[in-house]
């Protein structure tokens, strides 16, 4: 059986989601260019994306940067 994906373009999102350890299994570009972020899915995902969009998502500050900008630079290697 094949793992449960989920799929955003939010970056900032997935490098929330990064920094609290779920596992991103790919990185793809959409038709227009947006850069779509491939996580397998956990039980708890969304509780985590609720309490991101709410504010209440607590991490490292310098972890979140840095995933973020490992990302940025993944998805402009896609080019």
């Amino acid at each position: 059986m094949e793992p449960k994906i989920f799929e955003t373009s939010d970056l900032y999102l997935t490098s929330a989601l990064k920094i609290h350890g779920f596992k991103l299994v790919d990185i793809r570009k959409s038709i227009n260019g947006r850069g779509i972020f491939v996580f397998e899915d956990r039980p708890d995902r969304p509780t985590f994306v609720k309490n991101y969009f709410n504010g209440e998502l607590q991490g490292s500050l310098k972890n979140f940067a840095n995933a973020w900008s490992d990302l940025k630079t993944s998805l402009n290697e896609l080019d």
